[in-house]
């Protein structure tokens, strides 16, 4: 099993980032929300109090707030510039404003599976109404290989699509090896990271991923209403803006002059005003990353989940559907119980949040996903309380 990276005095230390840990409360639900670590509850509460009882107009501070906060996510995901950083409102913003953006063609195909959230599946849908075809990779037993997208390409293959780690079975993509396949045959490669950035970061330049998007307020701890998306150069000049604004021009402070250049599509996403509350948290949060360690992070997250599965593997009547490999998961432990139907879940969620106990049910199955702040003791009280209530 994979080993933590921290000892107790670490682990120790990280934990007081995080109040609730001091309540007795046990929270292992963050790939649905995060808790915001005290830095980032500082950082908003810093744009509050100017709003509320400061200077009230704070557009220098903002902006720099803003570029810092583009800058650590570029750095992140291993941009390469700021530039190709859009700040949105969620995931959903970032895969529709590639599913609009682009040209299609009738008879145009996309690659998806059958694993994924509805926000990598809806926007692509629409399509179906311009004549674009979606074909589906059949994931059996929750997960698919690279070779099964192979056998889906044909020559109107356009964009493949997939999310770095999927939401309920917790199975993470290869996607250094999609983005060869997609690099190799002149196809566009993009990725929903919601499930995987905060516990891992993604080379976007590595894994030639052409579009990336994704929503901060699970594993990137940040406020509700903040996301980001990444266009890659190829992306940038093949998709026009979906959307536009008072600030998607050149010099949008002269006000009167209403002909002027569109900005680059990166800079024209930001149509209006910046959600400077969300920003200032991401940008909080991503500092607290880097200062703990990106791959301290991973490292700790697939140790707790590694135990998480061992734990349940040898349970009576429990089937554990995320991977034992630690390459094809991440912070997702997802499992069923064979005598629990769907009314006892909710029944045995809600008892366990009694218990200041907060996991999730999906899909008829419990859902654990413990972050770098968590511990072994924690996933022990979580499985042990679970099975009292079973």
């Amino acid at each position: 099993m994979i080993s933590s990276p921290f000892d107790d005095t670490e682990l120790k230390d990280l934990r007081l980032l995080f109040p609730l840990t001091q309540s007795g409360l046990v929270y292992m639900n963050h790939a649905a929300i995060g808790p915001l670590p005290t830095p980032t509850y500082n950082a908003v509460q810093r744009c509050i109090q100017v709003r509320n009882s400061g200077t009230v107009e704070n557009f220098e501070e903002g902006m720099q707030i803003i570029e810092d906060t583009r800058n650590r996510a570029a750095r992140y995901i291993n941009a390469p510039n700021d530039e190709q950083i859009t700040f949105l409102g969620n995931t959903s913003d970032a895969i529709s404003a590639i599913s609009e953006g682009l040209h299609w063609d009738e008879g145009d195909e996309i690659i998806l599976n059958t694993l994924e959230f509805p926000t990598n599946v809806q926007p692509f849908r629409r399509l179906e109404l311009l004549g674009v075809v979606i074909k589906y990779v059949q994931a059996e037993n929750h997960t698919f290989d690279v070779s099964e997208i192979e056998a889906l390409i044909t020559p109107k293959t356009k964009l493949i699509s997939v999310s770095a780690v999927q939401y309920l079975s917790g199975f993470r993509a290869d996607l250094q090896a999609i983005g060869n396949l997609c690099s190799s045959n002149n196809i566009l490669f993009v990725v929903d990271a919601i499930q995987a950035l905060g516990a891992t970061p993604l080379d976007v330049q590595s894994c030639k991923i052409d579009a990336l998007g994704t929503g901060a307020h699970k594993w990137l701890m940040s406020p509700m209403g903040i996301g980001f998306l990444y266009l890659s150069d190829k992306m940038s000049d093949l998709i026009e803006p979906f959307k536009t604004g008072w600030l998607s021009v050149e010099d949008p402070w002269e006000l009167s002059e209403f002909e002027k250049s569109w900005l680059p599509v990166n800079q024209h996403l930001e149509t209006g005003t910046p959600n400077l509350l969300g920003i200032s948290g991401l940008g909080a949060s991503l500092k607290v990353f880097e200062d703990v360690g990106t791959n301290n992070i991973q490292q700790h997250i697939l140790h707790l989940s590694g135990y998480a599965i061992d734990r349940l593997k040898n349970k009576s009547g429990i089937n554990v559907i995320t991977s034992e490999d630690a390459s094809r998961r991440m912070g997702i432990v997802t499992f069923s119980n064979e005598t629990t139907n769907k009314n006892d879940m909710d029944s045995i969620i809600h008892n366990l949040k009694e218990d200041q106990i907060t996991i999730s049910a999906r899909e008829g199955y419990f859902r654990i996903s413990p972050h770098f702040y968590n511990t072994k003791e924690e996933i022990d009280i979580v499985i042990n309380s679970l099975f009292n209530h079973l």
